[in-house]
């Protein structure tokens, strides 16, 4: 059995505002690394790496974990910015799509945490994800 990522349109999520809370301009420059984890979407537990660069471009792949083996690897392109209080990554272009798999948003809330990142998986059966940062 094929497991299928459900997607979501595309639509415009807050408005993006200068970096000018005390503390959010550290935390966008301390985000760019490897950041590990995994998300709830309608295939179920995933394992997600998202890779952050620092000039508002990042790398979302997904694959299984071993308790939900039978979801497909893939990988796209995202854009980042912050917008209020939180981190807004859009989808962009596939690198490698599995079958019928669409793209999906996240919504990272700024906690403050320079080690994890969670926050909301925007799209159609699509809950949360969690990430920690990847030190290794």
């Amino acid at each position: 059995m094929a497991a299928t990522l459900t997607g979501c349109a595309d639509t415009s999520v807050g408005t993006a505002v200068a970096a000018d809370r005390p503390g959010l301009l550290d935390d966008l420059r301390s985000l760019a690394g490897t950041w590990i984890g995994s998300y709830q979407c309608a295939q179920g537990a995933t394992g997600l790496t998202l890779t952050v660069q620092p000039k508002t471009k990042a790398e979302f792949a997904f694959y299984p974990l071993p308790e939900n083996p039978t979801v497909a690897s893939g990988t796209f392109t995202m854009n980042w910015q912050a917008e209020s209080d939180r981190i807004v990554f859009r989808k962009s272009s596939w690198i490698d799509r599995p079958g019928s798999y669409v793209m999906v948003d996240l919504i990272a809330d700024h906690t403050g945490s320079t080690t994890t990142l969670t926050g909301t998986v925007v799209g159609a059966g699509c809950t949360t994800f969690w990430l920690q940062r990847d030190v290794t």
